[in-house]
């Protein structure tokens, strides 16, 4: 539904949504007021369960619910600014134990056991479920290249008939062999999403991408868009020249005299070229780079620490940090295996062409779209956000201000829990 005009309220200020007010296409709705609306006395509203301004408030109005938020200013995505709310406590969760209040269901503490798909071109697929067997499918796509799943984005749904999905990419987490590269591109990921929707008998599902995650989500929309239920980007990143660009642009200043003696100057150079590669296309020196450092600890290890100082708000421009040998995380089996994965795509261009907001795929109008990000994210660019927004009809968007890429980060954290909710209940 299209809106326009802007929602404006007084940073931390305590007010009543007007029934006037409407917001900008492109930042999200949501028609479900039973899901926030109250007629009971207010309470007081918290920093970190807040429901970016969805258009909760607007359907409330409309019905002549009075609807009490704090709300604080952000800019939309023509520069603009419109509101954001903040939902009254929900029940909590025990993150140790994870058990909750009264009738809520018990959260684990780790992911599953889980199992493997069957072996094809050298890998096993690690995967694993849980939350509400009979919920909403929703399969959770991890970042990277390299990364792997983790708990958090399944605790989005706790208390929601959501059934979570997440696998381990090829050589990536418990997948096997760890950190294996042949045989591992953008089109093998997309056929093992596939063999397990399969496996599972889904006839459709809905899937949730963060930044690398967001990527592969896409490509795998637009090969199969009729299973799908909904589609959610976090952060994301699309592969394109310019934002790998903006993305290695700080390393040999952050590296500084001390880093490139550390690492030898071949290297660290080696590493600023590893992602010339053009999304799509082989580039010559990014294979070459990527063939000479994947098995460089001391590179994984200083680019690991890079990789890490990136995803806070702002990244080394911002914090002003530098490299620091002994503050460099120790080489792992695990980090060693990200990276080689992490330097294989990144030397082939993040995997197939068309990358960027121009090669997204046409979705049906009534597939629900949910995207969060942060403002502040020197890891992914913000502008591919937007650009998203728009370019994805009835995309609900949400830009967290002063937010880095972290999912752990304050300020993104509770928005990504909330709009994703908001999301699951959509599909």
């Amino acid at each position: 539904m299209a809106h326009s005009g802007v929602c404006r309220a007084a940073r931390s200020t305590t007010t009543s949504v007007p029934s006037s007010c409407s917001v900008q296409r492109g930042i999200a709705h949501t028609a479900n007021p039973s899901l926030n609306a109250t007629r009971a006395p207010k309470a007081t509203p918290v920093d970190h369960d807040f429901l970016p301004s969805d258009g909760w408030g607007l359907a409330c109005a409309a019905q002549g619910v009075r609807v009490t938020a704090t709300c604080s200013m952000v800019a939309a995505i023509d520069g603009r600014r419109f509101a954001q709310a903040r939902r009254r406590p929900q029940p909590r969760i025990d993150p140790v134990s994870g058990r909750g209040d009264p009738g809520q269901t018990l959260v684990p503490a780790a992911l599953p056991a889980g199992d493997w798909l069957a072996p094809v071109d050298g890998h096993r697929v690690w995967w694993c479920e849980g939350g509400d067997p009979a919920g909403l499918p929703v399969l959770i796509v991890h970042g990277g290249p390299g990364g792997a799943s983790r708990l958090e984005p399944t605790r989005w749904f706790d208390g929601l008939p959501v059934r979570w999905i997440a696998l381990d990419q090829r050589g990536c987490g418990r997948s096997e062999p760890p950190g294996r590269t042949d045989g591992n591109d953008l089109g093998a990921l997309l056929d093992d999403m596939e063999r397990l929707r399969r496996r599972l008998g889904l006839g459709r599902w809905a899937v949730a991408g963060g930044s690398w995650g967001a990527r592969v989500a896409l490509a795998y929309a637009a090969r199969w868009p009729e299973v799908l239920h909904g589609l959610l980007l976090r952060s994301p990143f699309l592969g394109t020249a310019a934002e790998t660009r903006r993305y290695i642009a700080p390393w040999l200043p952050w590296l500084g005299a001390e880093g490139r003696a550390w690492l030898g100057e071949p290297a660290a150079t080696a590493v600023a070229a590893l992602y010339q590669a053009e999304p799509g296309l082989l580039h010559i020196g990014a294979l070459r780079a990527a063939e000479a450092l994947q098995g460089d600890e001391r590179v994984a290890r200083a680019w690991s620490a890079y990789d890490d100082a990136q995803s806070a708000p702002g990244g080394v421009l911002a914090s002003g940090g530098r490299f620091d040998a002994a503050a460099l995380p120790a080489a792992t089996p695990q980090m060693m295996a990200s990276w080689r994965v992490h330097a294989h795509y990144a030397a082939a261009g993040w995997g197939l062409a068309q990358a960027g907001p121009a090669g997204v795929p046409a979705l049906n109008s009534g597939v629900p779209v949910g995207l969060v990000w942060g403002a502040a994210d020197a890891t992914c660019d913000p502008a591919v956000a937007r650009a998203l927004a728009v370019a994805l009809p009835g995309a609900q968007a949400v830009e967290v201000p002063e937010a880095g890429h972290r999912m752990s980060d304050p300020r993104l954290a509770p928005a990504l829990r909330a709009a994703a909710r908001d999301w699951a209940l959509r599909c």
